[in-house]
């Protein structure tokens, strides 16, 4: 009877060092992701691709990276269509290049801004873009406003939340 007590015991023991071992690892993870971002939101270079350190710098990086013919085209068609359509192209680009998920200067500025998911910093990069391009209001603040709305919902849509604002 007494091996039977013991064997739960050492188990809620075992099991009690492991979740404290995980919730170490998890922190010791998150500690080394912080001290990297902290070195990379420094850098004007990641990987050997420049970061811009503003927005009119990634507009400028796009125009130069761009063919003069895809640059046409994207200013031609209709924001919410191109943004879409790029955002598997140039938007996954960004991403990766202008490390938006483990932490840039840029991707720290949009951080600032109120963007924090990198699939909307590279929708907020493309949209702006074709305002700049189109010669129209930026208008930050309403487009940031919207991806956060979206992010939300999709956020609890995932999850399976439903709230009086989105049933």
């Amino acid at each position: 009877m007494k091996k039977l007590i013991l064997i739960p015991i050492c188990l809620m023991l075992s099991l009690g060092a492991y979740s404290q071992a995980m919730a170490d690892d998890s922190s010791s993870a998150a500690k080394a992701y912080q001290k990297e971002y902290n070195k990379n939101i420094k850098l004007t270079k990641i990987n050997g691709v420049y970061i811009p350190g503003s927005l009119e710098e990634a507009f400028s990086r796009l125009e130069k990276l761009s063919p003069p013919a895809s640059i046409a085209k994207f200013q031609t068609g209709e924001e919410s269509i191109v943004a879409k359509k790029l955002h598997y192209g140039i938007g996954r680009w960004m991403i990766a290049n202008w490390n938006f998920f483990g932490g840039s200067r840029f991707s720290h500025l949009l951080k600032t801004k109120g963007i924090v998911h990198p699939d909307d910093m590279a929708q907020f990069v493309i949209r702006t873009f074709h305002r700049h391009l189109n010669n129209k209001a930026l208008d930050e603040e309403a487009l940031i406003d919207e991806l956060s709305i979206s992010r939300k919902k999709t956020t609890q849509e995932v999850l399976g939340f439903q709230t009086k604002d989105n049933h």
